[in-house]
């Protein structure tokens, strides 16, 4: 930020007032657009006993749960980023041999456009191929409205918050199944 206002005063200084102006919100864009297809995907981890799953990497009280791998896209999916966020995702699940279950947290994400959509069922696919359990937390209503109407059988696999993922996660493997790949 402080860059983009240097760059605005320097842009008024010499270009004058509408220049500089236009110099600066083509930079803020710019910044914008970088921030949302750059992937940072976090590590959450429970705070003590309760509710709350915050990122690992800042909360170094935050305890990861046992067999259940829960990580979160700091960005809304869409189509610029989308592919490049659930690659690095999927990428760090591969990697994670300890992991049984994974849970996705869609809290950044209050829309899909068509592209994030299907990079979400791509991604679907991916991880229950590597047979491991998925799960969706906080997920809006939109966006679950958008799942129910291209890949209905995740609906069971959504939930409304983290905790009620990772209890999801926790059930027993007779009572959560794999899903055939949905496609």
């Amino acid at each position: 930020d402080v860059v983009i206002a240097l760059a605005a005063a320097v842009g008024v200084i010499a270009f004058g007032g509408v220049s500089g102006i236009t110099i600066a919100v083509a930079l803020s864009l710019a910044v914008l657009l970088h921030r949302l297809a750059t992937p940072y995907v976090a590590s959450l981890g429970r705070l003590g006993q309760g509710h709350d799953f915050v990122d690992v990497a800042r909360h170094a009280d935050a305890q990861t749960m046992p067999g259940i791998a829960i990580w979160r896209p700091a960005q809304p999916l869409f189509f610029a980023n989308a592919d490049a966020i659930l690659t690095e995702t999927a990428a760090r699940i591969g990697h994670d041999q300890t992991a049984r279950a994974v849970i996705l947290s869609l809290e950044e994400s209050f829309d899909l456009d068509s592209t994030a959509l299907d990079a979400l069922i791509e991604f679907d696919t991916l991880v229950r191929a590597q047979g491991k359990h998925l799960y969706y937390a906080r997920v809006h209503d939109r966006v679950r409205d958008m799942i129910a109407l291209a890949a209905p059988p995740l609906l069971t696999y959504l939930s409304y918050s983290v905790d009620d993922a990772v209890a999801a996660a926790s059930q027993p493997e007779t009572t959560a199944s794999l899903p055939g790949a949905v496609r």
